[in-house]
C-alpha cells in the first residue's frame, strides 16, 4: 500500500540536508573547478570484442568482459593484458571481483554465473535452472552473489543454491539491467526500456528486501523517464539514473511515496561445472592520450517528494551507468558519447567528450586510490568501430 509521508518529515529532510551541504562547504568549492583532463584509450586484446562492465581489483588490475569474443580480459597497471577464454561458447557479460580476488561473471550464452580464478585458469559455472539471462552482478557483504535477468532479480548462494524473483513489467519489451545493494542488505534494481520518454517509457525502481521478500516500488519524477542505472549510498539514498529524462534523481527511500507486495522466490540447487580455460597473454599496450576540456554548468535542482532531480545541461546524454566518491560525487557515462562528473552539493555538472566518435555504449568503474575513471567503449554504434578500454583522469582527486 502507499505510504504518506508528513510536511513535518519533509522540512526535517531539508534541514538535514542544508546541514550536510554545510559541512562539506570547504570541500564543495574545491570540487567545483574542473579544468583540463587527460582521456588515455587502449585497444582490447579482441577486435570488436564488444568490452562490457568491468571491474578494479586489489592490486589495480582492470578487469572487463569481452562478450563478442567469448573473454575476459585484464589490463595490468604495467599495462600488459591478458584474455581468458570462456569455456562452451560463453559470453561473459558483467564481471566484478571478489574479496579472495576472483572474477565473478553472468554468461548470457550459456545463462549461466560464472567464477574465474586468475591463478589457475580455472573456470566454474553454475547454470541457472530457469533458463534466465543474466547480465548485472554485485556481491553482497555476505559473500552471496546477486544478478539480475532480463525480467528479475537472482541469487547464487555459497551452498550453490540459486533463487529467482520475477517480476510483471510495465512493457512486454521492459528489461532488468542494473542493480545496487544497500547498506542493510536491501537489493535495489531498474527497470528500464528503449522506446523512449513518455508512455513508452517506464517508470519503475525497486527494493527487494531478501529477509521477508518484500519488494517495494517507487515511480521515478519524470514520467516515463526510464530509470537504467540505481547506485545505492552508504546513508541509505539511492542514485537513479533516468535515461530519457537525461537526469539524475536521489532518493530518499524513508520518504517517498511506494508500494510493497510480497514475491516469493523459486529456489533450485545450483549444478555447476569448472574447466580449465586458455590463457593469452600480451606486452604493453600503449594507449592514446587526448587533453579534453569539460563542459561545466550549474543546474537548478528540483523537488518532489522523497526525490531531488537534477537535469544534465547537455540534451540527450543517455545515461544509465554510475559511480560515487569519496567526496560524494557522482561519476557518470552517457551512452552518446560523453564521461561526466555532478557536484551535488553545488548542482554543478562537467561533462567531457569521449575522443573516439560512435564508440558506445559505456560502462564504468572509478578507482578511489588513483582517482581514475575507467570505461569501456563497445564499439555497438557503428559497425567496424575499434573497441577499447580508457580513463579519464581529472586530476583533482
Amino acid at each position: 500500500m502507499s505510504r504518506i509521508v508528513s510536511v513535518s518529515t519533509i522540512v526535517a529532510l531539508c534541514v538535514a540536508s542544508s546541514i550536510a551541504a554545510n559541512a562539506q562547504t570547504a570541500s564543495t568549492r574545491a570540487q567545483c573547478s574542473f579544468g583540463h583532463a587527460v582521456i588515455t584509450e587502449f585497444p582490447t586484446p579482441s577486435a570488436q570484442s564488444l568490452p562490457q562492465a568491468l571491474d578494479i581489483d586489489a592490486k589495480g588490475n582492470i578487469w572487463y568482459a569481452e562478450t563478442a569474443a567469448g573473454k575476459l580480459a585484464v589490463l595490468r597497471p604495467d599495462l600488459t593484458t591478458a584474455e581468458y577464454t570462456i569455456p562452451n561458447g560463453g559470453q561473459p557479460f558483467t564481471p566484478k571481483v571478489a574479496s579472495d580476488g576472483s572474477i565473478w561473471f553472468t554468461d548470457s550464452a550459456t545463462h549461466a554465473i560464472g567464477n574465474l580464478n586468475p591463478t589457475t585458469a580455472n573456470v566454474q559455472e553454475f547454470a541457472i535452472p530457469s533458463g534466465g539471462t543474466p547480465l548485472f552482478i554485485q556481491i553482497a557483504s555476505d559473500g552471496n552473489k546477486w544478478f539480475t535477468e532480463v525480467t528479475g532479480v537472482g541469487n547464487l548462494a555459497s551452498d550453490g543454491t540459486i533463487s529467482e524473483w520475477i517480476f510483471a513489467l510495465e512493457h512486454p519489451d521492459d528489461n532488468i539491467e542494473q542493480l545496487s545493494i544497500d547498506p542493510v542488505g536491501n537489493i535495489w534494481f531498474a527497470e528500464r526500456n528503449f522506446d523512449g520518454v513518455g508512455a513508452a517509457g517506464t517508470n519503475k525502481v525497486r527494493r527487494l528486501n531478501p529477509k521477508n521478500n518484500v519488494v517495494s516500488t517507487y515511480l521515478v519524477p519524470t514520467f516515463g523517464g526510464n530509470p537504467a542505472g540505481v547506485h545505492a549510498n552508504a546513508d541509505g539514498t539511492i542514485w537513479v539514473s533516468e535515461y530519457f529524462a537525461n537526469a539524475f534523481a536521489l532518493l530518499f527511500p524513508k520518504v517517498a511515496p511506494h508500494t510493497d507486495e510480497v514475491i516469493t522466490p523459486g529456489s533450485h540447487a545450483g549444478f555447476s561445472i569448472a574447466t580449465g580455460v586458455p590463457v593469452t597473454r600480451f606486452g604493453r599496450q600503449k594507449g592514446v592520450r587526448t587533453p579534453v576540456t569539460p563542459s561545466v554548468a550549474s543546474v537548478k535542482p528540483s523537488f518532489t517528494l522523497g526525490w531531488i532531480e537534477y537535469v544534465i545541461p547537455i540534451p540527450n546524454t543517455e545515461s544509465e551507468d554510475m559511480r560515487v566518491d569519496r567526496f560524494g560525487r557522482l561519476w557518470y557515462e552517457g551512452d552518446t558519447g560523453f564521461l561526466g562528473v555532478l557536484n551535488p552539493f553545488a548542482a554543478v555538472f562537467a561533462q567531457y567528450t569521449i575522443p573516439s566518435p560512435d564508440s558506445g555504449y559505456y560502462n564504468i568503474a572509478l578507482d578511489n586510490k588513483t582517482g581514475l575513471l575507467w570505461f569501456t567503449e563497445a564499439g555497438a554504434f557503428a559497425a567496424g568501430t575499434p573497441t577499447k578500454v580508457g580513463n579519464l583522469d581529472v586530476g583533482i582527486f
